[in-house]
């Protein structure tokens, strides 16, 4: 019997009724359970995979979170810091104004007490270079300190005094002129230091226009109460006779 020729794949195209005849003859059946454990297996895969993708979220989020906190604080810290230098500047700004407000205040205080001084001044060479002038030396009472010399013109009854040495008094107290004729009470004649204002070395200040100035024998200076006295209630620390 002659040898049949073998049928290769080459010589001729097996139609899909062969195909599926020899898939069918040598098909082998897949163990039970299997298809359940890949699809498992790729869900599962499919699960770490999208637990990973949103854990890298919320790592991006987190990190993005945390930078914008850090610049915010920045932020806020700088603007804290600012606020800080401008309410530490005010308050040097406040001090300086204050202080020279201060500074203001007593050099204002100066210059009232160099006018009325200056004026006082004015007013003794008025007083020598008139016609006739009634002067007293002033001396110090036992236990006090410093002098003085009180001028009157005798026509006019204006008066200056010069005090030299004295000390400063409280603020509660002043020194007070009087005029003193022979055995009368003695007048208030001026006050001749602010209450509270310590006395140059040399004070000069006008005293109140007397009546009769050439009746006056005498004159004293005593420390009296703020505002001065009637008469005196303090003690007398200069007193002396009229000359001239």
């Amino acid at each position: 019997m002659p040898e049949q020729p073998p049928i290769g794949v080459e010589d001729r195209a097996l139609d899909d009724l062969v195909l599926e005849a020899l898939a069918e003859a040598y098909a082998v059946t897949p163990p039970s359970g299997l298809r359940q454990r890949v699809l498992g297996s790729v869900h599962a895969e499919r699960e770490i995979a999208q637990a990973r993708r949103g854990r890298t979220r919320w790592r991006i989020v987190g990190g993005l979170a945390a930078m914008l906190a850090l610049v915010l604080g920045g932020l806020l810290a700088g603007e804290n810091a600012g606020r800080q230098r401008q309410l530490a500047e005010l308050e040097s700004l406040a001090r300086t104004n204050a202080e020279l407000t201060a500074r203001l205040d007593t050099q204002e205080r100066t210059l009232a007490s160099l006018r009325e001084s200056l004026d006082a001044q004015g007013r003794v060479l008025r007083i020598l270079g008139g016609p006739r002038t009634l002067s007293a030396s002033l001396g110090p009472k036992e236990g006090f300190g410093g002098s003085g010399r009180v001028h009157v013109d005798a026509e006019t009854g204006e008066g200056a005094v010069v005090l030299s040495g004295v000390q400063p008094l409280a603020g509660d107290k002043v020194y007070e002129l009087w005029a003193l004729r022979g055995s009368a009470p003695p007048e208030p004649a001026g006050l001749l230091a602010v209450a509270g204002q310590a006395v140059p070395s040399v004070y000069v200040t006008q005293v109140a226009k007397l009546e009769r100035p050439t009746d006056v024998t005498g004159f004293a200076v005593s420390i009296e109460p703020k505002g001065g006295s009637k008469s005196p209630t303090g003690p007398i620390v200069l007193v002396g006779s009229v000359q001239g």
